[in-house]
């Protein structure tokens, strides 16, 4: 069966999509955690940081900066990654945390 990110980049669940392309998407995360907290997700499915290629990797720690510039907080965010302990879903994500910047009501 498909995790929930694939079924929301498929469209089949709906979510707030903040930055999107061809091999990832970002998200609100719809229990935040922060005043902004999105999720970096590869459009290709790896069950989590330790399986997951080196391409995917740097794919979305170039995501990261992508974020955060677009939100003007380059300075100001963290990010986490849950390797099994604490992963809810098994589909690599990037957590994306700030308590700067605009709300996340400006989402699409």
């Amino acid at each position: 069966m498909p995790s929930v990110f694939t079924r929301i980049i498929n469209r089949q669940l709906s979510a707030n999509i903040f930055y999107e392309t061809d091999e990832v998407i970002v998200i609100a995360d719809h229990r935040p955690k922060d005043r902004i907290h999105l999720l970096i997700i590869p459009k290709r499915e790896c069950r989590n940081f330790f399986e997951a290629p080196p391409e995917i990797l740097s794919l979305l720690d170039d995501t990261v900066k992508i974020v955060a510039a677009k939100l003007g907080i380059e300075d100001h965010f963290r990010v986490v990654v849950n390797n099994g302990y604490g992963q809810i879903i098994d589909h690599i994500h990037y957590h994306f945390l700030s308590n700067r910047g605009i709300d996340v009501d400006y989402l699409e």
